[in-house]
C-alpha cells in the first residue's frame, strides 16, 4: 500500500479504538485494536518483503577513472597514463627495431630490393582502429588496435586493453591478477615471408624475428627478483609482468632460451622478444599494473532497516502507543 494510505488507516484505527474505549465498549476496541495490528503485520511483512530485495541491490558507482592510450600514427609509439596524474606520472612503449635473423642470431635480408630488417620505426605509418569494449575471459577491456605493414614481407600489429573490471588474463598455463586501469599489449606478427635469400653464393635462412621495445617510465626501473626475468619495476608504483610463452600459429610453446632479453638503464626498460618461425601469425603479450594507485571501492549493501527508517513510520512503536491508551482505564 502507498505510505499515506496505511498512514490514514492507521489514523483511522486510533480514533476509532479511542471512541470505542471512551464508550465503554472495551470488546469493540479490543477487535478494533486485532485488526490494527494485523494491519500493520500484513504492512510490515511488504516492507519486510521490500527489503530483502533493496538488500541484495548493490552499490555499484565507481570512481571517475581514465586511463589514456595516446598512440603516434607514424612510428606506432604509445604512451599510457592516468589523466587525473597526467602525462608524466605513465610509460611511453617505443618499438625500436626489428630483425629477421638466422638460427645463429645473425640478421638477413638487410641487403637487396626487399629488407627483412627495420633499423627504425620512426618513419614507419600505422593504421589506428577505432576503440571498442571487448571481453578478455571474465574481465571488460577498452581496446585499441594499430598496426603497420613491414613492406615486402609481413605485418605487425600492436592491441592495448585497458581493463575496466577486475579479474584475471593470461593462457591456459599463465595467468596475472589485474585492476581496473591495468594494461594488457599484445605484439603480433602475420603474414610473414621468410627470407630465403641469396647473398653472393651463399643462401640466407630466416629462423627467428627479433623486435626491440623499451618501456620507458617516470623513475628509474629495476628488477623485482634478481633471479627471474619475468617482473619489473617501472617506477611510480607501475609493475611490468612477462611471460616466457609466444602463441605460435594458434599452439603455446615456450620462447627461445634467454628470451625475453631485458636490458635496463636508468628510467629505460628495453625489451627483445624472439618470434619464431611461423606459418600465419605469432603473438606475445606482456601486462603493466599499478597506473590506478587506489583499487576500487568494495561495493555496500544496503540493509534492510535502512529500507525500513527511510520509509518515516514504524508500525510496531505506533500500535504499542495505541495499545497502551487502550489499557487506560474508562472514567465512569
Amino acid at each position: 500500500k502507498p505510505i499515506w494510505l496505511k498512514a490514514l488507516l492507521l489514523k483511522s484505527c486510533v480514533v476509532a479504538a479511542m471512541v470505542f474505549r471512551m464508550s465503554s465498549l472495551s470488546l469493540a476496541a479490543f477487535v478494533l485494536l486485532s485488526l490494527c495490528v494485523d494491519a500493520g503485520n500484513t504492512s510490515n511483512a511488504s516492507n519486510a518483503s521490500n527489503a530483502t530485495t533493496t538488500t541484495t541491490t548493490m552499490a555499484t558507482t565507481l570512481p571517475p577513472l581514465k586511463v589514456v592510450v595516446d598512440v603516434q600514427g607514424q612510428s606506432g609509439k604509445f604512451t599510457v597514463f592516468e589523466e587525473s596524474k597526467g602525462r608524466g606520472s605513465g610509460i611511453q612503449i617505443t618499438m625500436d627495431a626489428l630483425r629477421e635473423v638466422d638460427a645463429q642470431g645473425n640478421a638477413v635480408g638487410t641487403s637487396g630490393s626487399t629488407k627483412h630488417s627495420i633499423n627504425t620505426f620512426a618513419p614507419q605509418n600505422f593504421s589506428i582502429a577505432a576503440a571498442e569494449m571487448v571481453n578478455l575471459g571474465n574481465v571488460t577491456a577498452n581496446k585499441i588496435a594499430f598496426s603497420s605493414p613491414i613492406e615486402g614481407v609481413g605485418q605487425i600489429s600492436v592491441d592495448t586493453y585497458v581493463m575496466t573490471t577486475d579479474g584475471l588474463v593470461g593462457t591456459p598455463s599463465e595467468t596475472w591478477a589485474v585492476k581496473r586501469g591495468d594494461l594488457k599489449w599484445n605484439i603480433q606478427l602475420s603474414s610473414w615471408t621468410w627470407c630465403g635469400c641469396s647473398k653472393g653464393k651463399d643462401t640466407e635462412e630466416g629462423a627467428f624475428v627479433d623486435l626491440d621495445v623499451t618501456i620507458k617510465g617516470s623513475l628509474a626501473a629495476e628488477r623485482k627478483n634478481s633471479s627471474s626475468n619475468s617482473s619489473f619495476g617501472l617506477g611510480g608504483g607501475l609493475s611490468l609482468e612477462l611471460s616466457r610463452q609466444v602463441l605460435v600459429d594458434k599452439k603455446l610453446q615456450a620462447m627461445s632460451a634467454g628470451f625475453p632479453k631485458v636490458a635496463i638503464q636508468g628510467t629505460a626498460t628495453t625489451l627483445t622478444f624472439r618470434f619464431p618461425r611461423i606459418t600465419n601469425s605469432a603473438l606475445y603479450d606482456p601486462v603493466i599494473t599499478g597506473f590506478v594507485s587506489a583499487p576500487a571501492p568494495a561495493p555496500v549493501p544496503v540493509s534492510a532497516s535502512d529500507v525500513r527508517k527511510s520509509h518515516g513510520m514504524s508500525w510496531a512503536s505506533t500500535l504499542a502507543s495505541l495499545a497502551a491508551a487502550l489499557a487506560v482505564p474508562s472514567r465512569s
